[in-house]
This record gives C-alpha cells, structure tokens and sequence, in this order.
C-alpha cells in the first residue's frame, strides 16, 4: 500500500497502581526507582500499551492472511531514550514494517515509537510477531532456532554466568496479563492454549523481556533503570507454564549477551544482547 499501516494512540497514562501489579507480575518489585517520588516506568512497560496497539494493527491485515490461527511473538528489541514518567501522558505508535513469507504463516515486522506530553521522543523499537495458520497450529509449534544448550557444565565453560532465577507457576500468565492486558489465549490455561498447537501455557514474551531488563537493571545497574540503553530478545523455544528458569549473562569480544534457559541448562527459550552504562 502506498499508506503505511499503523494504529496511534494519544493520551496513555502508565498510572501507579497498573505499574505495581505489572512489577508483582516482572519480579521488578524490589527496584527502588520504580517507586516513591520521581519515580521512572520499568524499561519495558511501554509494552503493555504497544501489544494492544499492535494487535489492532494485526486485525487490519488479517483477512488477507488464509486459515488465520493465532500470533506468536518471535523477537523485539527496545531501546529506551528517556525516562517514562507513571504520571505522564504519551503517544504511541505501531507501524507495520513488512511481511515474510514462513513455513508456519506469515511473519510481521512492526516498529514502535512513545513520546511524552511534551512531544520528546522516548522510547522506539521494534518487534517480529508470527501469524500461524491453522494447519500449523494443528501440527504443533516449534519456533525457527530452538535447540539444545548441552548442560549447565557447558553453559559454564563457555563463560556464562547465572544471574537471576525464577520459579514460575501456572498462573504465570494470567498475572502478566491482568497486568498488561495481553490475553491472548496461549498464556492463560492448557485447555486455552491446547487449539493453537500448545499442550500447556505459554509465558508471554514480554513478560520474559521485562523479567530480563528487571534482573539487568538490580543486578548489573545498580538498581538504575536509565543505565539500560538497549535489549534485543529472540524467543527460541516456548517457555511452558509451570517452570524453573534461569538467566545467564556473558561478556565476550565488546558484546553482552544473555540467555534465558532451563534450570538444568538443556534448553534455551530465549537469547539475546544488551547495552548499558
């Protein structure tokens, strides 16, 4: 189309009691910056308005897509410019990029952009989503690149180093997406999941990219959300609901990369890299 798709939406107020609950959800609590006076939105919060806005945009080009069933997020990258602000109103807008052609469906780019009430750009990004076909989903998902880590020993001798842990239940999901408004039905319960090809829940991807930035950010930055500058994820494998997770952090030729794994080290469900000061 020579119109670029994109759904905008003004006046978004973060409000402190949704951030609370979406911190509960993120295991973010704990940061003091996210609370009290002068206090800035996690890194990743503009997420919780920007899947609604990217899922509208999703609708606009669904009836082109044949046998349409369900969306899975594949990758994103934030890059945060300046401090969100709970009370601030913001601008956000959603555009579709482009499209590709894929085995399981059709993958859309979408790019991201927040401005606060003075029209000062803070934060943009970008995200790929997967729109699976029915047949697809009948046939069972298994996402472009999962594969096998070979162990914690492994993980180890290759300079990883473990810096967060997290226990998540079964209602994992259903807690991020009270917080953040996201219920597609993949993450809420087996019965909910199981039409779109997954026999148990599925953590959301944001919600995995929050738990990163948030252990990043109280663990390497000092408890300092502004020293995070950037944070690219791709999603490997789907993280099923319960589960005992880990992060793994490594520095190595000027880059710091990070990966999301099983407990036990055999599985990665995500990996990426990151800067900050």
């Amino acid at each position: 189309p020579r119109r670029r798709i994109a759904v905008e939406r003004r006046g978004t107020v973060p409000g402190g009691g949704r951030m609370a609950a979406y911190l509960r959800a993120t295991d973010g609590a704990r940061i003091a910056a996210f609370e009290g006076p002068g206090a800035v939105a996690p890194p990743v919060f503009h997420a919780t308005w920007e899947t609604g806005a990217a899922l509208e945009l999703l609708t606009q080009v669904a009836e082109s897509i044949p046998s349409f069933g369900g969306v899975v997020h594949l990758e994103s990258e934030t890059v945060p410019l300046r401090p969100l602000r709970p009370e601030d109103r913001y601008r956000c807008r959603v555009e579709l990029e482009g499209t590709e052609e894929d085995p399981r469906g059709v993958s859309l780019r979408v790019s991201a952009r927040n401005w606060n009430g003075a029209e000062q750009l803070c934060s943009e990004g970008s995200a790929r989503f997967l729109v699976r076909t029915r047949e697809a989903a009948r046939a069972g998902p298994k996402p472009k690149g999962a594969r096998e880590t070979g162990g914690a020993a492994a993980a180890e001798a290759e300079g990883w180093a473990e810096l967060a842990r997290w226990s998540l239940g079964s209602g994992a999901g259903r807690r991020y997406a009270r917080a953040s408004g996201d219920y597609n039905p993949i993450h809420l319960w087996g019965w909910t999941a199981r039409p779109f090809g997954f026999r148990r829940p599925v953590l959301h991807g944001y919600c995995t990219e929050a738990m990163v930035a948030h252990a990043l950010v109280e663990r390497l930055f000092r408890g300092d959300p502004t020293a995070l500058r950037r944070l690219r994820i791709a999603f490997r494998a789907p993280l099923l609901l319960p589960a005992r997770a880990c992060l793994l952090v490594r520095e190595a030729e000027g880059r710091r990369s990070f990966r999301v794994s099983a407990v036990d080290g055999e599985k990665t469900f995500a990996e990426g890299e990151f800067t900050g000061a």
